[in-house]
């Protein structure tokens, strides 16, 4: 009995060891974990189009300088003092802005050289009221009233990045346009009324100089976001303004000044850009 057990034991495992059959051997395409293909870097040849938008701080220093029969008398010299001691030193203000560029890029090995425009409308203006104020030493009632504004800016200027693949830093410089338009005026009342007015504006379209840079990122062969920092200086903006009148000692003379007014801008910027 035992021995027929022992027969039907042994048939029994050699046939489910024939079912089963060998255990495969693992190939050494099965065994290795194939790593994915990184994307090739994208080709920063070319031209491109874009739109951007973004945040500005307008650095805006402003005098106010009077002379010729301010200067005749004490009385006249009190009245100029107090008017120059309420007229601003600055309109300092910020406001956004946006616009659109169109560039070209040529890259050589790993440097990317360009040239690229912008222009974008700006909302950056700001104005001061003195308020009615009374000379103590004449007892004279004045307002000094001083404004600016901004609405437009267009840059032009090369461009130097270098390529980490589809990540490109790059430093920028050029010309920058934009327009100024500057108001300053001084007006004393007599019983309310106004009977003294001296002072003008300019609005004129200035020159100056920008420089920056920026970090730009390629998603793929045409899409591009940046985000871009300038400084750019308008230079200066002035005019002379000059009224007839009498001093207290009763001499004729024009009341004369001089409006100062210096612009420059701190830009943050972001861009989307396609590249043809």
């Amino acid at each position: 009995m035992k021995r027929k057990i022992l027969i039907l034991a042994i048939f029994s495992l050699t046939t489910a060891l024939g079912y089963a059959g060998p255990e495969p051997l693992p190939s050494g395409k099965e065994m290795k974990e194939i790593a994915p293909t990184p994307p090739p870097c994208s080709s920063w040849t070319g031209f491109y189009f874009g739109a951007l938008g973004g945040y500005k701080f307008g650095a805006t220093d402003t005098d106010l300088d009077l002379f010729d029969a301010w200067n005749a008398d004490p009385l006249d010299r009190a009245d100029r003092d107090s008017i120059l001691s309420e007229s601003p030193s600055n309109l300092n203000t910020s406001g956004g802005e946006v616009g659109g560029l169109v560039g070209y890029n040529y890259q050589w090995n790993k440097w990317v050289f360009g040239l690229e425009a912008s222009g974008a409308y700006l909302w950056l203006d700001d104005s001061d009221n003195s308020g009615f104020f009374t000379v103590p030493a004449t007892g004279d009632v004045y307002t000094v009233r001083t404004s600016f504004e901004t609405h437009y800016l267009v840059a032009v200027g090369p461009r130097i990045g270098y390529a980490f693949c589809n990540w490109m830093p790059y430093v920028t410089g050029g010309l920058a346009i934009g327009e100024v338009d500057f108001h300053q005026h001084i007006t004393q009342f007599f019983g309310g009324v106004p009977f003294f007015d001296e002072g003008g504006s300019t609005d004129e379209t200035r020159a100056g100089w920008m420089v920056g840079g920026g970090l730009e990122y390629a998603f793929n062969v045409h899409w591009r976001v940046r985000a871009q920092y300038q400084f750019v200086d308008l230079g200066e903006s002035d005019f002379f303004h000059s009224t007839p009148g009498t001093t207290f000692l009763g001499t004729p003379g024009d009341y004369s000044g001089h409006s100062r007014l210096e612009l420059r801008e701190h830009n943050a910027s972001f861009a989307l850009m396609y590249k043809f």
